[in-house]
């Protein structure tokens, strides 16, 4: 099953050991628009187009829990994408996707502060033959400190060219997701969820 994440729309996933319902966030670089939680006074990003690729997020790819696996009583620590924003420039015939990735990592029961983390992967592919055009594995940390339960992450991806397309929102889509990483321990098989 897929799950659709259009426009500027962000995605609010597994975070705290349940789902949790995220507000939209303020990238400056990406321009979120009023009406999805950016600044009023932020000016249009020149050459911004709604012609975008739908974010994709993966199960399974949106959360590294260790140990891997473990009930909620025995988890040691979490991390979680909790929203993803994206931004599509038009330069000549190709089309500048920017991407932005925002989560946090929280202390299981068995936890202890410290600094945790993943590899989470940003790519674009083809819609018609799963073929992958572009991608790229970025690492991302958070440090709990001492007397703390959680901390937060902020990635802002290298920006991704899409190749000509008459209709890049159909032509493509942006895959979202942890790989390996260090709380990424025999993760079960992942169903691709998206968003319009």
């Amino acid at each position: 099953m897929k799950t659709y994440l259009a426009g500027w729309a962000t995605l609010a996933l597994a975070a705290s050991f349940g789902v949790q319902q995220a507000a939209a966030f303020d990238f400056p670089k990406l321009g979120v628009p009023e009406v999805l939680g950016g600044g009023g006074a932020q000016p249009q990003t020149p050459g911004a187009t709604a012609d975008c690729p739908v974010i994709v997020a993966e199960e399974g790819g949106q959360m590294l829990r260790a140990p891997a696996g473990a009930e909620a009583a025995a988890v040691h620590h979490q991390v979680s994408i909790k929203e993803i924003a994206r931004e599509c420039i038009v330069e000549g015939d190709h089309v500048l996707i920017r991407v932005g990735v925002e989560g946090d990592a929280v202390l299981g029961p068995t936890g202890a502060p410290g600094t945790y983390g993943g590899t989470i992967r940003v790519a674009l592919r083809k819609t018609h033959d799963d073929s992958i055009l572009n991608s790229k594995n970025y690492r991302i940390s958070a440090t709990i400190p001492s007397g703390g339960a959680r901390a937060d992450f902020r990635l802002l991806a290298e920006p991704i060219a899409a190749p000509p397309s008459a209709k890049a929102q159909d032509d493509f889509e942006i895959l979202v997701g942890f790989t390996e990483g260090s709380a990424d321990v025999d993760k079960p098989p992942r169903v691709k969820k998206r968003r319009r």
